[in-house]
């Protein structure tokens, strides 16, 4: 695996930043809107945890002149953005089994960011990413698979890896 540069960090955190605002807002969203009642205690907690995830990975980011335009404000590819969008399509007695597997795939990714950081260079990105994986144990766990077109972007929706 290649090392994790500054160009790296600016454009992988500032991307799980973004990913992480718009699941705060969207699982919240779910959780308050009355349609899957017995999944919104569980997207309501979900979604604040992300919140403040993302404020995490935000701090994190380099601030330098010269990554500036490397910070990203947004997906950090095409397959974070359709997964994204997709969301709009779930089914509300399906929101709980996406939102389980989003996290899912976000934990595994970010796990192999883990792989990547220098203990010294990277001590307080992986500071952050040791306090975020610790946070996300008890995340939601469902046996059923997520509906497709989820379980197939997916795989394309890597923030770190992708």
């Amino acid at each position: 695996m290649t090392s994790f540069t500054a160009a790296d960090a600016a454009r992988i955190l500032g991307g799980l930043a973004w990913l992480g605002d718009d699941l705060f807002a969207r699982f919240g969203r779910w959780s308050a809107d009355g349609l899957d009642a017995v999944s919104a205690p569980q997207l309501a907690s979900l979604s604040r945890r992300l919140g403040e995830h993302a404020a995490w990975w935000r701090a994190q980011i380099p601030e330098s002149v010269l990554l500036a335009a490397d910070v990203q404000d947004g997906p950090v590819n095409s397959g974070v953005a359709e997964l994204v969008a997709a969301f709009d399509g779930v089914d509300p007695a399906d929101r709980l089994i996406v939102a389980a597997a989003v996290v899912e795939a976000l934990t595994a990714d970010l796990t192999i960011l883990a792989g990547r950081l220098n203990p010294v260079g990277d001590a307080a990105v992986a500071r952050t990413l040791r306090l975020v994986l610790a946070d996300l144990i008890d995340r939601p766990a469902v046996a059923a698979p997520a509906p497709e077109p989820i379980r197939g972007l997916l795989e394309s929706a890597r923030p770190v890896t992708g």
